[in-house]
């Protein structure tokens, strides 16, 4: 099996496709979002792997974006632990490091600890691009905020360990395949949908009444604007419950008085946090 994840050997989205599929898989590592739903959908890739939501940063946009967008079918959800440490080169100390690099969220979540070091924070595309480039530049003044794995993959000390500020960040990823390709026996225990509702008053409180109506628990609920129609605007919805479920098919069936348009975007099992 292969799967699609975005960006280089280390990286977070590289820990959370470990930690659901193990480490017996084929995992392949991509520049871009658009780059994975490609290789899912023209079967490079079997399933992809991407980051949706983060407990701090809130969600990735651009995912929810391109989930729409795009003829796939979510299967499982996937909670990874986010801690940051600073790797730098064997040996090294921090006293010696004046410049760390890692992606833009890492830094603010690290600001505490690079302030109490005295050390300037560049910008990097991703964290594990950071590592490699430390490794890269055998500058014993720099280090990089990535992840534990990053230092066994990248031959690094780890200089000090969960420097982030907040510990309870977590990121939820999706995993998502071509339909034809969606597990005959998949565990169907959560349900994920975007809708656009129509134009009149109480719209989407008609859509949420036919949920409860039905004994459905809404888990989220968020709206996001549509990049190609200018204040036009669509709701995603995670809810208790599998798509095969007869009071989800009623629910969906009744809130399709009050809406445009109504798209599953996966039915899964309920990851573990």
């Amino acid at each position: 099996m292969k799967v699609a994840y975005q960006g280089v050997e280390g990286s977070y989205s590289e820990s959370a496709l470990i930690k659901h599929f193990g480490k017996n898989v084929e995992s392949l590592g991509l520049e871009t979002f658009e780059d994975v739903f490609d290789a899912v959908k023209n079967g490079k890739a079997d399933s992809g792997i991407l980051p949706f939501e983060n407990t701090i940063a809130g969600s990735v946009s651009a995912n929810y974006d391109l989930l729409l967008k795009e003829d796939v079918f979510v299967i499982a959800e996937v909670f990874q632990k986010i801690s940051h440490s600073l790797l730098s080169h064997r040996g090294n100390s921090i006293s010696n490091v004046k410049t760390a690099f890692s992606h833009p969220h890492a830094i603010e979540q690290c600001r505490t600890f690079l302030k109490k070091h005295k050390i300037k924070a560049v910008p990097e595309y991703d964290t594990a691009g950071a590592a490699k480039i430390v490794k890269e530049r055998l500058r014993l003044d720099e280090a990089a905020i990535a992840s534990e794995l990053c230092a066994e993959i990248y031959g690094l000390d780890i200089l000090e360990k969960g420097i982030e500020s907040n510990k309870n960040d977590t990121t939820k990823f999706f995993v998502f395949v071509q339909k034809q390709k969606i597990p005959p026996d998949l565990k169907k225990e959560k349900t994920s949908i975007a809708f656009k509702t129509k134009h009149y008053p109480g719209a989407l409180v008609n859509c949420l009444q036919r949920l409860a109506k039905n004994g459905i628990n809404l888990t989220k609920l968020e709206s996001r604007p549509i990049p190609e129609n200018p204040w036009e605007y669509v709701f995603y919805a995670d809810f208790e419950g599998s798509d095969d479920a007869e009071n989800v098919k009623l629910a969906l069936a009744e809130m399709e008085a009050s809406s445009l348009f109504i798209k599953i975007l996966g039915s899964y099992p309920k990851g573990k946090e």
